[in-house]
């Protein structure tokens, strides 16, 4: 059985910037108005397969962190990071960009695609909820708008 939560549709939404190096178009700095979407698999317990309100909120905590803001990779290779005060010098290829620190947030990830942002929230909720022994399985998706994103699936209890 599966248990769906719609991002678009229940308010679990962001809106943020970033950029991709070494993608042609992507590698501009532009930005998205993003929704999480989750699936959750397993077999229902007396009816239920998950009560999902302690889910939706964490959901919304972690959306939350992201919105409207420019979401960075914490460390990587290809991308340089220096923090001066309040401000936050990026640079990349042959760009140079400075941002006001509370306009950015680090995650551990290769890099901000939708995909590697699902993979960040998948083990974000992981760490953070504590699922039964009933849920095997749990699906995150981000969409970067309406009908298009990336999803991740984690087993869960194994």
């Amino acid at each position: 059985m599966m248990l769906e939560i719609d991002g678009w549709k229940v308010g679990i939404k962001f809106s943020a910037s970033h950029f991709i190096p070494g993608h042609t178009k992507c590698s501009r700095l532009h930005g998205h108005d993003y929704a999480i979407r989750v699936r959750i698999y397993g077999e229902p317990r007396e009816c239920i397969l998950y009560d999902f309100v302690e889910l939706k909120k964490k959901l919304r905590l972690i959306a939350e962190s992201l919105d409207h803001r420019l979401i960075l990779p914490r460390s990587q290779d290809y991308i340089k990071h220096t923090v001066d005060g309040g401000t936050i010098r990026v640079e990349f290829s042959n760009k140079t960009y400075s941002f006001p620190r509370e306009d950015v947030v680090f995650i551990d990830c290769k890099m901000t695609s939708a995909e590697e942002l699902a993979k960040y929230i998948s083990s974000r909720i992981l760490a953070e909820m504590d699922f039964p022994d009933n849920v095997k399985g749990i699906e995150i998706c981000v969409d970067e708008g309406p009908g298009q994103g990336a999803c991740h699936y984690t087993s869960v209890g194994d």
